[in-house]
């Protein structure tokens, strides 16, 4: 049987075939001979093999055996079930879409991607728990010892050099936010911890953006870097070094960038500060088995390392005639083999 490549997602959220890296990793892992499997981390669990009479064997409850469609194809989805799943020597059974293969023991694959989108809740720090304990068995993009000790924007904390001024506030008042957005001319960022895409994300500087709505968690603050009207700059990171880059800039009347919050692409170049920073990170990346990664940076200060399901690559692709996921796919083959 072809090697296999388990790809692990948050399935509940439509795959976009023009937008999700995702989609890009599994088609060239296609192209490549593997066979894709496709779960979701809130089903990822210890089980016991009474045949052999082995426990904590880390399973996938359901692993979906797929094809991938090339875009052209796509009509619904860009998944369509694959014979390749009952061919196998693997028990399935078969629904309306998929051949499923249950309790899949994820040790089996070559190597697994994993790509869940935040939030980072308990599911996905117990699939996390999981996945470190077979970490020296199968590789796993990204290592989840990193995925549960590194927070993405806590992380940046690492290298305040590199960073704009930062505060970590739970439950923060009123009167707590005024008092850091007087320090700074332009007010102040506020972020949520564990989501992403720019969801919850608000300014604040007491006058002209007086008002914001927070839940009780931990929120992250950090002077608001007035160079963001010149966009958010992403930078793709494999195995410790830039692969490309791509600017978001925000759509008008807005300060967010991200592309899920309605940012559009504009090409840009990897600077001499960019690569700065790069450097000043990569030995925490190469250290912490971080292969692929997606920073941001936003008037020359880093604000985020991205570990979890780093995206970009599509816009990238575009924006300069390239194909990211044949270096990244290169990569991962050759610590496979």
């Amino acid at each position: 049987m072809k090697p296999i490549a388990l790809f692990i997602l948050s399935t509940e959220n439509f795959i976009n075939p023009e937008k999700d890296t995702s989609y890009l990793f599994m088609l060239e892992a296609q192209r490549r001979g593997l066979n894709i499997l496709v779960c979701d981390h809130k089903g990822i669990h210890f089980t016991y093999n009474r045949e052999s009479k082995k426990i904590n064997i880390v399973a996938a409850k359901e692993a979906r055996a797929v094809q991938v469609l090339e875009k052209e194809f796509v009509k619904e989805s860009v998944l369509v079930n694959s014979r390749w799943g009952i061919e196998s020597s693997i028990d399935v059974r078969s629904e309306s879409e998929y051949y499923i293969l249950d309790d899949f023991n994820l040790t089996s694959s070559s190597v697994i991607f994993m790509r869940s989108d935040p939030p980072i809740d308990d599911a996905y720090l117990d699939a996390c728990t999981y996945l470190e304990t077979i970490k020296d068995e199968v590789l796993i993009v990204n290592n989840p010892t990193a995925l549960l000790n590194f927070n993405e924007k806590l992380c940046t904390l690492n290298f305040p050099n590199l960073i704009p001024e930062t505060f970590i506030l739970e439950n923060p008042r009123m009167i707590d936010l005024d008092q850091y957005a007087k320090k700074f001319s332009n007010g102040i960022v506020i972020k949520p911890l564990n989501l992403c895409g720019g969801e919850g994300v608000q300014r604040y500087d007491s006058e002209k953006f007086n008002s914001v709505d927070l839940a009780e968690d931990t929120y992250i603050v950090q002077e608001f870097i007035k160079e963001v009207d010149k966009g958010d700059k992403r930078i793709i990171i494999l195995n410790g070094e830039p692969l490309g880059a791509i600017l978001r800039i925000a759509k008008e009347g807005s300060f967010i960038c991200n592309f899920h919050s309605g940012g559009r692409p504009s090409p840009t170049e990897i600077t001499k500060d960019d690569l700065y920073i790069c450097n000043q990170i990569k030995d925490f990346l190469i250290d912490n088995d971080i292969y692929f990664a997606g920073i941001d940076i936003i008037g020359g200060k880093l604000t985020e390392i991205n570990i979890t399901s780093p995206t970009c690559v599509q816009e990238i692709n575009r924006a300069n005639n390239v194909k990211l996921e044949e270096n990244v796919l290169d990569f991962i083959l050759s610590k496979v083999n």
